[in-house]
């Protein structure tokens, strides 16, 4: 075994101890329902170890996300609906596929051929399938995320909401609504400030910035600006 993948495997042998007897009570009553939650933390943990830019955190938290993963898979292989290989196969099949310029005869210039080749490959995986456009984006995706992949899938097809002007145009009306409400004493709709929200993230991708990216790091430097406020300082 090359030295390498050796702790790798170990993983493996560890959620067999875990899952097997006497081993251990909690992991034992695990399923696939109850571990993807876990599965979800330890992946934002990860996201968050890697924005710190500390290596040592990024690598105690991925390998968090790691062994999650594999305990997720050593379900599945236990109910007898796919195996470790398997998941592999499959990632490694499709990887090849969508990188024809790297495993194939195809040449390309620049990331945007890369980028719009993938896209062709992956629309032509979902129409073999049967699914829509906008399937396979998840909705326990965090609201901006999901904002920017569904715009990017239905700007293809919708070319109106690949247009950065009229973006901007629909966002200042729906903003209209919400400050006529307020100066009329209405109740503010919900709606037109989800419209206004819609638009803001289509226009932060026409303008390529995800806005996910863009409200988290605006976050970050507003806290450090409050937290350096004289007043801001905590109460004990």
């Amino acid at each position: 075994m090359d030295e390498r993948w050796r702790d790798i495997h170990k993983i493996w042998a560890i959620i067999d101890r875990l899952r097997g007897e006497p081993g251990c009570p909690w992991d034992r009553k695990q399923t696939p329902e109850s571990v993807q939650t876990y599965l979800v933390e330890e992946a934002h943990e990860a996201a968050a170890a890697v924005r710190s830019g500390n290596p040592a955190e990024a690598a105690e938290e991925l390998g968090d996300l790691l062994f999650m993963v594999f305990f997720l898979i050593h379900l599945y292989q236990e109910a007898g609906a796919f195996t470790l290989e398997q998941v592999g196969e499959r990632i490694c099949a499709k990887m090849i596929r969508r990188h024809p310029h790297v495993f194939g005869e195809v040449t390309v210039k620049d990331t945007d051929e890369v980028r719009a080749n993938w896209e062709k490959i992956k629309a032509g995986e979902k129409n073999h399938s049967g699914k829509n456009t906008t399937d396979g984006v998840p909705d326990t995706l965090p609201a901006l995320i999901r904002a920017y992949r569904l715009l990017a899938r239905v700007s293809r097809e919708r070319p109106e909401w690949d247009e950065a002007a009229g973006e901007a145009e629909r966002c200042r009306r729906a903003l209209a609504r919400v400050s006529d409400a307020r100066r009329d004493g209405a109740e503010v709709a919900a709606g037109d400030l989800g419209e206004a929200l819609l638009h803001l993230a289509n226009l932060a991708r026409l303008h390529h910035f995800r806005p996910e990216d863009l409200l988290h790091n605006h976050l970050t430097g507003w806290l450090r600006e409050l937290c350096a406020q004289p007043d801001a300082a905590p109460r004990k």
